[in-house]
Parts: structure tokens; C-alpha cells; sequence
């Protein structure tokens, strides 16, 4: 699917076909006759559109980024996506995006999923400065999916603040699913936002699309972003991997001190089977031939219970 959009003062519209007011084209999981039209009319190389279809292709860079380039630029970045694992928990995966700028600034996007920050891009109003509007829809790009890394990182937090909270009580495997799926995210952010550090940072060090020092300012800000949420993932990936050995010390010695209580009950137990057991005998015993032998029996039993459960809980058993 192909759609136009076009500035209309601040914000952006759908535009029904291409034009001169159109600014920004995105192909969203575009079929094999959309990429071979978008292809031949933009002149541009297959491989430019087809590249993201693969959900594994990492960020990358082609072109050489000059304010007077002639040729289409390539910027393959990876954006944050929202799942669903296995086991029933919110998981982060990490989609390829493709950022074609044609010559003339017009932008072309292709992915294979679609980006859930597009919707802030609608929403809010493009800053008017002293660059072009089509560069300034290409920043705003760049520093929505940026930030979006530090959204989902505040939430990935919100996470793992509410596992601490039941990390006292952690006796089965779910909480460990949870930690599985969060360190999971973790490693997809962190190597996605360092990827896309190094295509930035080309951009930013080599002569800009826009010699302009609103320009820079912009991309540096993006880079200031990126990197924050480089060592963020990283952080976080270190107290999640602490968090899942705490919850595995946490897990087995729940289960020790359960097992610790079963073991001294069954001692407690025991004591009346045995005594049972000795005066069912068809022998003769003690108090055998008392009227109230059942009784003292019983009530000898219970103190005796009693005595050991009392020295168990003493001892830290029970």
C-alpha cells in the first residue's frame, strides 16, 4: 500500500495520489508491482525498497550525504514494535525502516510493520524554521522513532518496578517468564540503538544534507537521544540479568523453606502413626488393661507432638 502526504500549514494530510505538495511517501508491506512503479518513477535502485522486507536487516547507511547529492540517499534505521510472546507477556521486537531522500528532499519510507510513532508524526505540527519543510518532516522522522526507544524504555522500567514488588513472594515460573521477556527487549534495543547511533553519526560527521546550523543542532539533539537510550538499554539489560539470579536464589529458597516445613510436619506426624502402631499390636502392653487407656494414650501423644513442635519451632524447622 502507497500513501501521499502533504503539509497542510503545520500538520500533515493524506494526499490521494503524488504531486508537488506532497511531501513524504510511505509504502507500507509494499507488493512487487508497487516496488517495480515506485522503482522506475523515482529511479531508484530495487534493493532501496525491498531491503526491509527482510525484519532482520540491520541499520545501515548508502550515498554519500552532501548538500548538493544527486543520486537518492539510504538510511536503514530499526524501530521499536510491540508484541505479544509466547507466554502471554508484552515483548519489544526491533523492525528495519527504510529512509529514502530523493534529490529534490521529497522523502520515501518503506517498512514491513508499521511504525506506531507514525501517529505522532500526524499529530503534531512540524516545527517552521529556517529549513525546508520536506527536511523538517525527514527530522521529525528521526527524532519520533528516536525517542520512541525512551518511551519503551519508561515502560520496560514500569516492568520491572512491579516485578521487585513481587520478587519477596516469588515461588513459580511466571515472574521468571516476564524477566525472560523483558532481558529479551533489552538485548533487541540495545544492539538496535547502537546500530542506529553509528548511521546517525555518519550523517552528523560527514557534510551535511543542510549546511544550516539549525540543521546540525536538530541531528545533534537526535544523537543526544540515541545515545541516551543506548546506555539505558544497557543499564537496565545488567539489573534485569541481576533481577532473573535474585529471582532464581528468591524461587529456590521459597522452595527449600516450603520443603523445609513439609519435611518437619511429616516428623510431627510420624509420632502419632508409631504409637499407634505399637499399642495395635495383639500383645501385651502398657495400660492395656485400663478402663481410660485410650485416653492417656491420646493425651500422651499430644504432649509429645507438642514437645516437638515446639523444639522445631525453636530450632527455625517449622
Amino acid at each position: 500500500m502507497i500513501d501521499y502526504y502533504a503539509l497542510d500549514g503545520e500538520c500533515l494530510r493524506k494526499a490521494n495520489k503524488d504531486g508537488e505538495d506532497v511531501s513524504w511517501i510511505h509504502l507500507a508491506k509494499p507488493t512487487s508491482a508497487e516496488i517495480t512503479m515506485v522503482s522506475k518513477h523515482y529511479q531508484l535502485p530495487k534493493d532501496y525498497l525491498t531491503a526491509v522486507l527482510d525484519d532482520v536487516e540491520t541499520a545501515r547507511l548508502e550515498g554519500d550525504p552532501k548538500p548538493d547529492h544527486k543520486r537518492p540517499l539510504l538510511f536503514v534505521l530499526e524501530f521499536p514494535f510491540v508484541t505479544t510472546s509466547a507466554s502471554g507477556y508484552l515483548q519489544y521486537n526491533t523492525y528495519p525502516l527504510s529512509l529514502i531522500l530523493l534529490p529534490d528532499r521529497k522523502l520515501i519510507t518503506v517498512s514491513n510493520h508499521k511504525p506506531p510513532f507514525f501517529d505522532k508524526l500526524f499529530n503534531n505540527p512540524v516545527k517552521e524554521n529556517d529549513l525546508t519543510p520536506k527536511v523538517n518532516i525527514f527530522l521529525s522522522l528521526l527524532w519520533e522513532l528516536t525517542f520512541s526507544y525512551n518511551r519503551h524504555l519508561e515502560e520496560i522500567n514500569q516492568q520491572v518496578n512491579q516485578l521487585e514488588a513481587k520478587i519477596r513472594v516469588a515461588t513459580e515460573n511466571e515472574s521468571l517468564y516476564q524477566v525472560m521477556d523483558i532481558q529479551k527487549s533489552l538485548v533487541f534495543f540495545q544492539e538496535s540503538t547502537s546500530a542506529n547511533y553509528e548511521v546517525l553519526k555518519k550523517l552528523f560527521t560527514a557534510d551535511s544534507l543542510d549546511d544550516r546550523h539549525s540543521f546540525r543542532n536538530h541531528l545533534h539533539d537526535i544523537l543526544v537521544e540515541t545515545r541516551q537510550s543506548m546506555t539505558t538499554s544497557r543499564i537496565y539489560l545488567k539489573l534485569v540479568s541481576q533481577m532473573t539470579e535474585m529471582f532464581s536464589a528468591i524461587v529456590s529458597n521459597n522452595l527449600n523453606n516450603i520443603m523445609k516445613i513439609l519435611t518437619s510436619l511429616t516428623i510431627v506426624l510420624t509420632i502419632p502413626t508409631i504409637i499407634g502402631g505399637l499399642f495395635g499390636m495383639n500383645v501385651k502392653l502398657p495400660f492395656a488393661s485400663l478402663d481410660i487407656a485410650f485416653l492417656l494414650i491420646t493425651l500422651g501423644t499430644i504432649v509429645l507432638c507438642v514437645a516437638v513442635i515446639h523444639y522445631l519451632r525453636k530450632k527455625n524447622l517449622l
